[in-house]
């Protein structure tokens, strides 16, 4: 775990209410629900409660949430933004404890916590590459919405494929309008119906990669032996895909106690009293399963 330094201005201090807010973007993303159900464990160890906000990544819900706007009483805020801004936090008009989570925002006064997106990534090209694969596809390119975590995720495997002096071929990348099984059946589809030949395909999420094994079984292609896939989040039905999914697995308990240390660090500083800001980087490694076994 990496941590960096900075200076911010003293929190306020509120009555103790024993409830910590979680902004999530979509419950309906796997990944999201089950690091949701790791922070209401993990918190419930700690003597707090979860109190759960979806944002669905809008701007105005996330800054009104930030602002506690119709949110009873709690001690401090994980946000998990999309949309929300450095101006928008320094303007919060309810200041208080609060922990970004996430690649949005990485620069800011503002304690931050993260997976290394970008390595792992680059990790799970150099997993096909080592698998034999020569034409690696990458799945989950953002450009209408852009994302930092699939632009992040996206640079690791160009650097990974540079690295290995696997090309450059543009036709191998695939956009996505989000992160979802059916986006990512539709792309692997379109790469198949284009023509491109790949033997290997790095997927931004999990929920792609679903997708993907879905299209390649629909068109006869057998995985790994014809393409290997790789995902990243390593989401509970990564075991129970056909075949199942080799995943890039971030250390999530990690990452929750990360951002409910430093969320309780706030809490507990006394008002007026100067406190770092910390940007906390946790790892993350590949769990292989039938998907990539060559």
């Amino acid at each position: 775990m990496n941590e960096a330094h900075a200076r911010t201005a003293p929190v306020s201090r509120r009555v103790r209410t024993g409830i910590v807010a979680l902004a999530v973007p979509d419950l309906n993303e796997p990944y999201f629900a089950e690091l949701t159900s790791l922070f209401v464990t993990k918190a419930h160890e700690r003597g707090l409660s979860i109190l759960i906000q979806q944002t669905a990544g809008g701007h105005e819900r996330e800054v009104d949430i930030a602002n506690g706007v119709g949110l009873p009483p709690i001690d401090g805020l994980v946000h998990i933004p999309r949309s929300l801004t450095v101006g928008d936090l320094t303007r919060r008009t309810a200041p208080g404890p609060i922990v970004l989570l996430g690649e949005h925002i990485q620069v800011s006064p503002f304690t931050h916590v993260t997976v290394d997106n970008k390595g792992g990534t680059d990790a799970a090209t150099v997993h096909l590459a080592d698998a034999g694969c020569r034409r690696i596809a990458f799945i989950g390119r953002r450009d209408a919405l852009p994302s930092d975590a699939a632009d992040q995720r996206f640079a690791g495997y160009r650097a990974a494929v540079d690295r290995l002096g696997l090309g450059g071929d543009a036709a191998l990348i695939a956009t996505v309008d989000a992160f979802t099984p059916e986006e990512g059946r539709r792309a692997m589809a379109d790469l198949i119906a284009r023509g491109v030949e790949c033997d290997g395909v790095v997927c931004s999420n999990d929920s792609l990669a679903f997708g993907v094994l879905a299209a390649l079984h629909h068109a006869g292609i057998r995985v790994p032996t014809d393409v290997a896939v790789i995902g990243f989040d390593d989401v509970h039905a990564a075991r129970f895909s056909a075949p199942t999914l080799t995943s890039v697995a971030p250390d999530d308990g990690a990452l929750v106690d990360a951002a409910l240390d430093q969320l309780e660090r706030q809490m507990n500083t006394p008002p007026g009293m100067d406190m770092p800001v910390q940007h906390v980087v946790v790892g993350a490694r590949i769990v292989q399963r039938s998907s990539t076994a060559r």
